[in-house]
């Protein structure tokens, strides 16, 4: 009987997966809208009223106003079939002024990837997952009252190619990224300008990535990392994490790695020492418990491993916010393999046979051509209102050098 169970659930779980459809949404809908490209939903309530688990969801363009998006263990999807919201171009489905979140992705609604939206406005935060297995990918979240992202005590998540920025009203309370849980993944994203932390993982996250980051301008650390007690193996490689109040803190270390960031400029927020590395715990970071070396520091850190430099690191603009490197600089092939992740912040692979560059941005000339930059504002990589149409592509791929 049990084996009959399991085998109908199994060919149950295909058929869903099977019939599992796409339908779009557009803020300019008719009420007889029925989903299809042609016909879309009028409303977020209407599409998720009328679309189950594995269904994708494309917003059309449009400003989607004062609207939570619920997800609920209803629309979960699955390893093979997620359930996926996106916006039909990027950044133009526009989430804005949520009375809590614009999207908030309930406990038990796992496997669901949230793609390409610009969230802001909301009271709480612009993106929450209390889910395992969100994806969290090429969004801009900005100016929501508490945080930019969410997700607390999940497994499994991946936040990657997001711009959070100017997200918070309280140093203490309110960060750009604020997630914590097992076997996390943040990547590829820049985290600025907001009101506390860039990355705030607490209070317990473990076996998880932080990788190809670029952290700056927040109030207070790039990175605090609490690990979790007893477990801790947490991977912080290759960030640039400049002109934050502090560094990177970690509390409870536990065979953490630290290697092959940049960590410069950081200068301390009111009475905190501005470290690159520090320890919440107090006193030093136990070399037993943690591992740090292959870092760009400035100001030097005396803790920053046999393989440390201590340098300018020869940013193409800093004042600007153009962290590229210049050709000459320090963090160039000045990394452990060991420790680097596979793909660059642009996606591409290492080289082989090469050391890589310190921190998120290595080293290309091609990064330096004005037509590298040739859609940001007279080379400022923001948005302008009244001035930009759209925010710059900041992981378009340059094109080579020309000898």
């Amino acid at each position: 009987m049990l084996r009959r169970i399991s085998i109908f659930t199994i060919l149950l779980i295909s058929c869903c997966d099977l019939l599992a459809g796409t339908y779009w949404i557009s803020p300019k809908g008719q009420a007889s809208g029925t989903g299809a490209e042609t016909n879309p939903f009028p409303s977020v309530e209407m599409a998720l009223k009328n679309t189950a688990g594995g269904d994708t969801l494309i917003f059309k363009p449009g400003i989607y106003l004062g609207t939570q998006i619920t997800l609920t263990a209803k629309h979960a999807g699955s390893a093979q079939k997620p359930t996926v919201l996106r916006s039909q171009h990027k950044y133009q489905a526009v989430l804005h002024g949520s009375a809590v979140h614009n999207i908030y992705i309930k406990s038990g609604c796992d496997w669901v990837i949230i793609d390409g939206f610009e969230s802001s406005g909301a009271r709480y935060t612009g993106i929450k997952s209390d889910a395992d297995y969100t994806v969290i990918r090429n969004c801009r979240i900005h100016n929501n009252a508490l945080q930019g992202i969410e997700a607390h005590d999940v497994l499994g998540t991946v936040i990657e190619n997001n711009i959070v920025e100017y997200n918070g009203e309280h140093v203490q309370f309110c960060h750009g990224v604020y997630a914590d849980g097992d076997k996390l993944t943040i990547r590829n994203n820049i985290v600025r300008f907001n009101s506390g932390w860039g990355l705030h993982l607490y209070p317990a996250i473990a076996n998880s990535k932080i990788e190809n980051n670029l952290i700056h301008g927040n109030d207070r650390w790039g990175i605090a990392l609490y690990s979790k007690p007893q477990v801790g193996s947490n991977r912080i490689v290759n960030n640039t994490i400049v002109l934050n109040g502090n560094g990177i803190a970690v509390k409870n270390g536990r065979d953490e790695i630290i290697a092959n960031n940049i960590i410069v400029g950081n200068t301390g927020w009111k009475f905190e020492k501005a470290q690159p590395i520090e320890n919440v715990d107090g006193g030093y970071l136990h070399k037993s418990k943690i591992m740090i070396d292959y870092n760009l520091c400035l100001p030097r850190f005396t803790g920053a491993g046999p393989n440390g430099v201590s340098a300018d690191p020869l940013f193409l603009e800093m004042k600007k916010g153009t962290f590229y490197l210049r050709k000459g600089s320090p963090a160039i092939a000045e990394g452990s393999r060991k420790y680097a992740p596979k793909r660059d912040f642009f996606n591409r692979p290492l080289p082989a046979g090469k050391a890589p560059d310190l921190g998120c941005f290595a080293y290309d000339p091609s990064l330096l051509l004005v037509q590298a930059r040739e859609d940001w504002y007279y080379q400022w990589p923001f948005l302008f209102k009244g001035k930009s149409k759209t925010m710059p592509d900041l992981w378009k791929q340059p094109k080579p050098a020309k000898p």
